[in-house]
């Protein structure tokens, strides 16, 4: 989440207005500006290099919401689509239950896979409804994770056609209505679309601007293209990522770039930086281009082709950290329940990125601390 300043304005001889007011966070913050004007609301995304409230017509006072003050960079999260694992003995009415609560401290983000959209006006998770008794526990783990700072975010779509063509243009005010409402029930914290079927660009869009208009600009939306995409290469959504990224960058909080299945390889980490260096605008946002990349990358070779070991996650990892700082976007894993090293204790995939990682997490929070304290309030500037 990024950090939050609320904005007072007061007119003095004219109404104030959002470029009234520009502030200034140093160092790559990302702040989200609530401007008050007489008691209404106005948001907004605010980039400027100076804290400079305007004398002329507005009188304003600064306050920041110290508490929700996060970097852009060093996620560990993991995918989470197998809540029953077939091949261990039952321990539950449905089949051996894998809780995500092991992950506890040690990731910022679990994805709950996968949302899909029927043509019946249903929506499932995989192959049952999430209401269904099957999830009862995973809804109240999940539920836990999230008071304890986890964000959880449903994953739209992968490999099975038929989610995106239902959210077009003429489908959309049928079908929409009852992700949203998903989507609520069940408190995710956002959604990440992994379009794998061909789809024009405009869906893309028009449901990421509904999204943001109906949950507010905290609620998370990523995508998960393939690596060669990200450089306008091969492509499983049949729209460009680059013409994607200018029109709504601002509202994408990341890309779960997957590095496997033939698309890419986190090791050596050479496509990560060329996707860096592939000429993404870094001034629609304060972040750098590095903090909007999270590798994603297999847990086991029996999730897919493309594998590579944990040692070679870890080496990237950390070679990417030193070359971005606490910008590096972070690493995401496919998927949790048979995680390597020992399938057993499949957290311990996730224990070993956090570790890679623990020494700029660290400085990135001595830093973040650093900030807050030079914030102060300002007033009839």
């Amino acid at each position: 989440m990024p950090c939050k300043f609320e904005v007072i304005c007061k007119p003095a001889g004219r109404s104030p207005h959002m470029e009234c007011c520009t502030i200034w966070v140093a160092y790559n913050l990302r702040c989200s500006v609530l401007v008050k004007q007489n008691g209404a609301g106005n948001r907004g995304w605010l980039y400027k290099y100076k804290s400079n409230l305007s004398s002329e017509g507005c009188q304003c006072t600064l306050h920041l919401h110290t508490s929700t003050i996060m970097s852009e960079g060093h996620r560990v999260a993991v995918y989470y689509q197998t809540q029953y694992d077939s091949s261990m003995a039952a321990n539950s009415p449905f089949g051996h239950y894998v809780s995500p609560l092991p992950l506890l401290t040690l990731i910022t983000h679990l994805f709950l896979a996968a949302f899909h959209i029927n043509s019946d006006k249903s929506v499932h998770l995989n192959d049952n409804a999430p209401e269904d008794p099957m999830f009862t526990q995973m809804w109240q783990d999940l539920g836990q994770m999230q008071a304890q700072g986890v964000k959880v975010i449903g994953m739209l779509g992968g490999a099975a056609p038929g989610t995106y063509s239902l959210l077009s243009a003429d489908n959309f005010p049928t079908y929409y209505p009852i992700l949203r409402n998903y989507i609520s029930e069940f408190h995710l914290d956002g959604m990440d679309l992994d379009v794998e079927q061909s789809t024009p660009i405009s869906v893309i869009e028009n449901l990421i601007t509904q999204l943001k208009a109906d949950f507010g600009n905290d609620f998370i939306i990523t995508l998960a293209p393939v690596a060669t995409a990200m450089t306008e290469g091969s492509n499983l959504s049949g729209f460009d990522y680059v013409t994607l990224d200018k029109a709504m960058g601002a509202q994408i909080a990341w890309y779960n770039v997957q590095f496997y299945s033939g698309f890419g390889s986190l090791f050596p980490d050479t496509q990560y930086i060329d996707i860096i260096n592939f000429g993404y605008d870094p001034n629609r946002r304060v972040a750098t281009i590095a903090s909007l990349v999270v590798a994603a990358v297999l847990t086991s070779p029996a999730n897919g082709g493309g594998y590579i070991s944990i040692d070679e996650v870890v080496s990237s990892a950390k070679d990417l950290s030193q070359k971005y700082g606490f910008n590096f976007g972070g690493i995401n894993g496919w998927e949790y329940f048979n995680s390597l090293p020992d399938t057993t204790q499949p957290q311990e995939w996730a224990q070993t990125i956090k570790n890679a990682m623990a020494n700029l997490t660290a400085a990135k929070r001595e830093f973040e601390a650093s900030k807050r304290s030079q914030v102060w309030a300002l007033s009839s500037l």
